[in-house]
């Protein structure tokens, strides 16, 4: 194939990405106009002289070319929740939703103008978890190579790898003068979206549920957390949505059913003017919850789906919120799949809590205020890499401030 004919597919696979995006619009003669005035010429331009005069024409990749295309429209619109994926992200991102694989245990975003990892969130009980990991820590290298070389796809293989087996990573957070680099040791990671435990303080039974984002199985493993906790006989609920960055909105929907009866769990306004007041699936309802004093826990990393479930929560009346003001994210995003193997994540509306809130870009302020102390880095060397497979949560009652906090409010809300 000549690099004539590459140009020609390239700028067809523009014009159709286009198409794409506002295929079930009905202004489509509106946007080719504005291809044809507007985008048709310079592209066009720039890959004929790409292709004839560039000294290194011979060594163009014209994949990554249509690649950056694609992510400059995305970033012209110069919002934070459009985003464009590539094909190896698309596949890394299906992998985290649904795989089993050997890592570190960390959700993780690429930060294109630092050129590093930004840790969305780390799962509990994982060896990123245990090594202090927390939102927003960047990671510059892995093993030694700079993730500005690497690039995202690079850094995340790197890091993934067979269980039990040593990784370094070169890590820097907000307020520190200097890196740091410590080692872990992969483990088994399976997202288990849902995990809960079951423990006493004095005699006050308390049931606490884990959920780390909402996957396509979260619901699912929502309800088997449920039932196990209702077998117990608890006296109180803890729902942990602390580091929870998010996910499907019909999954929240579904879960946020199991916790409500009757009652708006979010309002959401489309592109178009048009607006849906969700209620909840009756039939998904947990009927015990509504006898049991509940506390939801909450931080800075809480977003999306996290904070849909919390405002429905909060605002009617069926939780306390405790914990730090959620991140604020109210888009609702739809994934369009392109020609080339890569993912358009639009924003195509907003969502506002039942009492009618816009919590975009300002999040949810809990009811009670407290946070946890910073962790502290280190390395975490095991002799056995860790298995993170099974559905019992993970707790610290001696160092959670906020889970402490929790219980308090509990035992309290039971005495009146």
């Amino acid at each position: 194939m000549s690099r004539r004919t590459k140009s020609i597919i390239t700028v067809l696979l523009i014009i159709f990405s286009f198409v794409l995006l506002w295929a079930n619009t009905n202004n489509t003669k509106d946007i080719e106009k504005l291809y044809l005035e507007k985008f048709q010429e310079p592209i066009y331009t720039l890959l004929y002289y790409i292709n004839n005069i560039y000294y290194e024409k011979d060594k163009v990749d014209y994949d990554k070319i249509l690649d950056s295309t694609l992510k400059g429209l995305v970033e012209g619109l110069n919002d934070p929740f459009a985003w464009y994926l590539d094909s190896q992200q698309v596949t890394e991102s299906k992998i985290e939703e649904s795989g089993e694989y050997g890592g570190l245990g960390i959700l993780v975003s690429y930060d294109s103008k630092l050129e590093a990892i930004r840790i969305v969130s780390p799962m509990v009980g994982t060896p990123a978890y245990e090594a202090g990991l927390q939102a927003d820590d960047l990671i510059i290298s892995v093993d030694g190579s700079p993730v500005s070389e690497i690039g995202y796809i690079g850094a995340v293989n790197k890091m993934r790898g067979t269980p039990g087996t040593k990784v370094q990573i070169e890590i820097f957070r907000e307020g520190w003068e200097e890196t740091k680099k410590i080692t872990l040791i992969r483990a088994k990671i399976e997202t288990v979206t849902a995990k809960y435990k079951v423990f006493s303080s004095d005699d006050f039974k308390i049931g606490y549920i884990k959920l780390t984002n909402f996957a396509e199985k979260s619901a699912s493993e929502m309800q088997k957390a449920l039932k196990a906790v209702e077998k117990e006989n608890v006296n109180g609920l803890v729902l942990d949505l602390r580091n929870n960055p998010g996910g499907f909105l019909n999954v929240a929907i579904d879960i946020a059913s199991m916790f409500i009866k009757d009652k708006t769990i979010v309002t959401v306004r489309y592109f178009d003017g048009s607006e849906e007041i969700i209620k909840p699936k009756t039939y998904e309802h947990f009927d015990f919850v509504d006898k049991l004093p509940i506390v939801v826990l909450v931080n800075k990393s809480s977003a999306s789906a996290s904070e849909i479930l919390t405002g429905a929560l909060k605002d009617n009346k069926i939780a306390t919120i405790v914990g730090k003001t959620t991140y604020g994210k109210a888009a609702v995003q739809r994934p369009i799949p392109l020609s080339n193997g890569g993912e358009v994540w639009l924003p195509i509306g907003h969502y506002f809590t039942p009492s009618g809130n816009d919590i975009h870009l300002k999040g949810i302020n809990p009811d009670v205020e407290i946070d946890n102390p910073e962790k502290e880095i280190k390395d975490v060397e095991q002799l056995e890499a860790k298995n993170t497979t099974t559905f019992e949560a993970v707790i610290d009652l001696e160092n959670d401030l906020q889970l402490l906090k929790a219980v308090e409010i509990l035992k309290s809300e039971e005495d009146n």
